[in-house]
């Protein structure tokens, strides 16, 4: 019923800063298990992280083409990241069927 398995998960994530865009990444893993699968997913553990792929744009921005020039740095990230997952397997849990019988309204109103 129980079972533990890891899976492994190609994540992005773009952000004005290196760790916002590390957050994006980790904010997307609970999101991306859940609709790859279908039993009961009750724990997610971070095992080991790979980059793929780390890029720095830099781009000068100025007000009204003319003033106060301030430069913008975007951080875009690829990771493989590998997770423990504990699921629950919800198919295999064997329930036991008991059928109940709607009460008959003077069945109801004699108990009054």
């Amino acid at each position: 019923m129980y079972k533990e398995r890891i899976e492994t998960l190609r994540l992005s994530g773009s952000a004005d800063t290196k760790e916002g865009a590390f957050n994006k990444i980790f904010g997307q893993i609970k999101q991306v298990v859940a609709r790859q699968t279908s039993d009961l997913v009750v724990r997610i553990e971070p095992v080991h992280m790979e980059l793929v792929s780390a890029t720095e744009s830099i781009h000068k921005e100025r007000l009204f083409g003319l003033f106060f020039p301030r430069t913008r740095a975007k951080y875009d990230i690829t990771v493989d990241i590998q997770v423990r997952l504990g699921v629950v397997d919800v198919a295999s849990i064997p329930f036991q069927k008991q059928a109940e019988q709607a009460a008959r309204l003077g069945q109801v109103l004699s108990q009054k």
